[in-house]
């Protein structure tokens, strides 16, 4: 069949050569017989004209012979024996010296990295093993003998600069030409070709089983990606499971005891901390319900959107808890009334600390940009905050007999929580209406 193909060159020989072609080791060559300059000049030719993307030529030669080949071979010694440490063998660093002696030629590889930088790394390197795959054939066509060695010094970062390269640039080994000693008949043995090639035509079943396969792949890949996603959701459901057992706890302590101390900073945090018992609740619930309909064949959601739902739900409710506490804040500076501030300050402690502990268990959730783990978070902040203002003002109003500051108190921490709920729900109204730039 190869016969009825009409070609420029003749294919057989170039076939036969690339069969043929084999690594001749150094101490096969015949020591002191020299391969012509212009054939060494034609091999190096042959191999600068590999595909090289970007036409960067990244491949940069040295070529030692006569008493280069001394040079050369001393130079890898010592620096192998200066910077092999542990890994030091006297059967390779005694090579280092020989092998060089016995060749004709050798030429040292190396790549220079495009000063742009914008080709990835291997394509200059896929480059420089092009052009030594050219040379390999040249050398084989020329019935030369010639091999590529990487050990030694190739990869310590001192020899480099000896090959006049960056620490930027790659040291890919030494290539070693000589006449063989003895004619090596046969071909180096290679699998056969089925075993690394798929062929993928006309064929029905070729195609059928590889749209399978490909199936297969891009559902093991969604698999994982989901189950990536199903763990954050199972984390994230049992931490605001637990914040709300908490919250619940401390709102009854904080209300009771509100009503007790006739406290307005106390029973309104008490209050503000049931309706982020509904809002924390609201986040528990949503990853509820993404973990137990996010995978199901009958309901099709993005769970992403599920959450910044909830966040959004989250962040309106907050908002409405900041005017009812601005409201009801301005209500007593108007008509102050006494306070029992000791009892009041030991139970706002008790919430500061449960708060804390909260904000500590959401605080992990919160950096992977949920909004909805997010805006528990900040619901847990925003208890803190109405804690902490509360203890403040109380401590004072105590101290200077000053009830006003405990309605103040409040007045400061729906400001507050007002800027950290429109914030929330600019983040979370824009991924639900997929707003390309999501404000912060």
């Amino acid at each position: 069949m190869e016969e009825s193909i009409q070609t420029p060159y003749d294919t057989r020989q170039l076939n036969e050569i690339i069969k043929h072609r084999r690594s001749i080791y150094p101490y096969q060559y015949i020591k002191g017989k020299q391969v012509p300059e212009e054939i060494v000049r034609q091999i190096l030719e042959n191999a600068i004209r590999a595909p090289n993307h970007k036409q960067t030529e990244p491949w940069r030669f040295k070529v030692f012979s006569g008493e280069g080949l001394k040079y050369f071979g001393d130079l890898q010694a010592s620096l192998y024996n200066q910077f092999a440490g542990e890994s030091f063998n006297e059967d390779r660093h005694r090579k280092m010296r020989e092998y060089p002696l016995m060749s004709s030629h050798v030429i040292s590889i190396g790549m220079r990295r495009d000063d742009t930088g914008k080709l990835p790394e291997n394509e200059e390197i896929e480059a420089v093993a092009c052009a030594v795959q050219n040379m390999f054939l040249s050398v084989t066509a020329y019935g030369l003998g010639s091999y590529w060695t990487s050990a030694g010094i190739t990869y310590f970062e001192e020899a480099k600069p000896y090959f006049d390269l960056q620490r930027k640039d790659k040291l890919l080994g030494f290539f070693y030409i000589g006449y063989p000693a003895k004619t090596i008949t046969g071909v180096s043995k290679r699998n056969p070709l089925e075993v690394s090639t798929e062929w993928i035509s006309d064929n029905r079943d070729d195609l059928q089983e590889l749209l399978a396969r490909n199936e297969t792949v891009a559902h093991t890949k969604s698999v994982k990606e989901t189950m990536d996603v199903h763990e954050h959701t199972i984390d994230y459901e049992n931490t605001s499971r637990w914040v709300v057992y908490l919250t619940v706890a401390t709102m009854l302590l904080e209300i009771g005891v509100g009503y007790y101390a006739n406290s307005m900073a106390l029973t309104a945090e008490g209050w503000h901390m049931s309706t982020h018992v509904f809002a924390i609740g609201l986040t528990w619930l949503a990853y509820l319900f993404s973990r137990r309909y996010g995978q199901s064949g009958r309901h099709s959601f993005q769970q992403d959107k599920v959450l910044s739902l909830s966040g959004f739900t989250s962040a309106i409710v907050l908002q409405i808890i900041a005017i009812i506490m601005a409201i009801e804040s301005i209500d007593r500076l108007i008509h102050p009334v006494p306070v029992k501030f000791s009892e009041a300050i030991i139970v706002a402690v008790i919430g500061l600390i449960v708060n804390a502990i909260s904000a500590r268990m959401l605080h992990q959730g919160n950096g992977h940009h949920d909004d909805n783990i997010r805006a528990a978070y900040i619901h847990v902040l925003a208890d803190g905050l109405t804690s902490l203002t509360a203890i403040v003002t109380l401590g004072f109003g105590w101290y200077y007999n000053l009830y006003w500051l405990d309605a103040a108190s409040g007045l400061i921490g729906a400001i507050v929580i007002t800027s950290w709920a429109v914030q929330l729900i600019k983040n979370s109204g824009g991924k639900l209406i997929d707003y390309a730039k999501v404000l912060k």
